[in-house]
């Protein structure tokens, strides 16, 4: 998921934080819980995306 703004992507990745039992989704429609790796994941492509929109992507792309 791509955002537009350092606002939107903080609010969600705040949600994520917050959130008590997240779901993933395996296919067919299952889900399990997630586990603190998806929660890693989703939070690290947040903050890749704020650093894009700071022009400092050089911050987690390898030189």
């Amino acid at each position: 998921m791509e955002f537009d703004n350092v606002k939107a992507i903080l609010k969600d990745a705040i949600e994520i934080t917050e959130g008590k039992e997240m779901k993933t989704r395996i296919g067919n429609g299952e889900y399990r819980n997630a586990t603190a790796d998806d929660v890693q994941g989703l939070i690290k492509e947040r903050l890749y995306n704020i650093a894009d929109l700071l022009g400092m992507s050089d911050i987690y792309l390898d030189d």
